[in-house]
């Protein structure tokens, strides 16, 4: 018998609430990364996502690396 909530963790958020109250700006990346949509190696010019999410405790931040043609893209969609 399944509980309350069943398969909830199998199904894709579309809405992502990072992206609301994030910062972005283009960073040069000296170190190798990989893109938050694709996966792909991050190197040299990309665009970097910032939050931090403040509360009683200690701040926690949160970033996001995209590669620069994923972030024209994610900026022309909205």
């Amino acid at each position: 018998m399944m509980g309350v909530g069943a398969g909830y963790a199998d199904e894709v958020q579309s809405y992502d609430p990072f992206d609301d109250r994030a910062v972005f700006e283009y960073r040069y990346s000296l170190i190798p990364r990989r893109c938050y949509t694709t996966n792909r190696v991050v190197w040299g010019l990309a665009m970097r996502a910032l939050r931090i999410i403040g509360g009683p405790g200690d701040p926690v931040i949160e970033v996001r690396w995209y590669h620069r043609d994923e972030a024209i893209l994610k900026m022309l969609k909205g």
